[in-house]
């Protein structure tokens, strides 16, 4: 399988007319897919964070070709199953074969500036996504109305009326071994920031594979995304001791074995990108999501965010890892 190159649109760094900018540029580019996180709070030094669904149903507008994911959405507190199933059967009947929905359970920010109560376990909150994408699959599969009394979710006579011809694929976020066997079973794809070879190939991907043929299903057809962000800086202006390098506000059992370096790198010249992206092939993804978090720089310097250094390098790097 070749593998994708794609890119973040930063919808905590840049208006929603500067993510729509980069989303065409990006295209324009040769980028595989695009990416968009889906926050209702800033990541820590966000200036911005413009609403993930509306940038990317006006990129699918605005480009041609290039399928958009969010990366990711938690389903379970914040949004309702059932909304997140019909917004991108929605959006996939009007862009067919463009349109990806990347799934998690979610960061305390985000979840709890709308959410009653304390803040769930992780097991609970794989409980909670599970159900969930139990309840936007039948909604994506069926053309009679369906009622559903589960644990966390209820349906009562809920129908999609507008359908697409294919299913939305789903990307499961997974650090931990649960999280990808739940990609095994219920997702398409797996999307991850480990970064751990040994843990990667030893127990990460095993955990995939494994629950794809129990399921019935040929893992050789599972994207595995491989997730990083990078900060361009040829002037080597950043020092790396203030870069936040704990993956955002995630927590879990599998983080001490997943992770063997920070999920942000600094890249200088275009050769570092052309080494990072040749690691991660060797990790064994076959498609990565790659997040420019060069906005610090960049921001001030009122370059146009579709003339930033930190994008237009990529008409050097891709030519070289295709």
């Amino acid at each position: 399988m070749r593998t994708k190159i794609g890119y973040f649109t930063i919808t905590d760094a840049w208006t929603p007319t500067e993510c729509l900018r980069q989303a065409v540029a990006a295209e324009k580019m040769g980028f595989d897919s695009l990416w968009v996180e889906d926050h209702l709070i800033a990541m820590p030094g966000g200036i911005e964070c413009n609403f993930a669904w509306t940038v990317m149903s006006s990129a699918l507008q605005a480009t041609e070709r290039v399928p958009f994911c969010t990366g990711v959405t938690a389903p379970i507190m914040r949004y309702h199953p059932a909304i997140v199933a019909q917004a991108f059967a929605t959006m996939e009947a009007m862009y067919p074969g463009r349109v990806g929905l990347g799934v998690g359970t979610g960061e305390p920010p985000n979840e709890m500036a709308v959410y009653g109560g304390e803040w769930p376990s992780n097991n609970t909150r794989l409980e909670m996504l599970e159900e969930a994408l139990t309840v936007m699959n039948r909604l994506w599969t069926s053309d009679t109305p369906i009622s559903f009394t589960g644990k966390y979710y209820t349906l009562r006579n809920a129908v999609l009326l507008t359908r697409p011809k294919e299913k939305v694929p789903l990307y499961v976020s997974a650090i931990g071994l649960r999280a990808a066997n739940l990609a095994g079973r219920l997702g398409d794809h797996l999307i991850t920031l480990a970064n751990n070879p040994q843990y990667i190939k030893d127990e990460l991907f095993p955990a995939l594979e494994t629950a794809a043929r129990e399921s019935g299903r040929d893992p050789n057809t599972i994207e595995r995304v491989g997730h990083f962000s990078y900060v361009y800086d040829p002037d080597q202006v950043v020092r790396p001791e203030d870069l936040q390098q704990d993956a955002g506000t995630i927590s879990g059992g599998a983080m001490a074995k997943a992770f063997l370096s920070g999920v942000i790198s600094i890249f200088h010249t275009e050769e570092d990108f052309i080494r990072k992206i040749e690691e991660m092939k060797r990790m064994g993804y076959n498609h990565l999501a790659i997040a420019n978090g060069s906005m610090a720089i960049e921001k001030g310097s009122h370059i146009p965010p579709d003339e930033a250094p930190s994008l237009k390098i990529w008409a050097d790097v891709l030519p070289h890892v295709r």
